[in-house]
């Protein structure tokens, strides 16, 4: 099993996830967790990424919700085999 931290930020418009190789962006976290799959999966190895949001470079609109954002982990499965 394959392990990665990334470092989850907000600018306003888009999120964004940063680590060692890894920069991605979407305006949706559930976006944004597809496009960290999309780079890090692995066909032979699950993945697990700990997701760490950086309190301090959220908007201050979204500090109103800093309740909901809790660091977590995610989970990638091995990609199948191409037949």
């Amino acid at each position: 099993m394959s392990a990665c931290e990334l470092v989850l930020s907000h600018d306003g418009q888009r999120w964004h996830a940063r680590g060692p190789s890894v920069h991605v962006q979407h305006r949706e976290l559930r976006g944004l967790e597809a496009l960290i799959g999309a780079q890090l999966a692995h066909d032979a190895q699950p993945v697990v990424v700990d997701l760490c949001f950086d309190m301090a470079a959220l908007p201050r609109w979204l500090h109103q919700y800093h309740g909901h954002y809790c660091n977590y982990t995610l989970r990638l499965p091995p990609r199948r085999a191409h037949a």
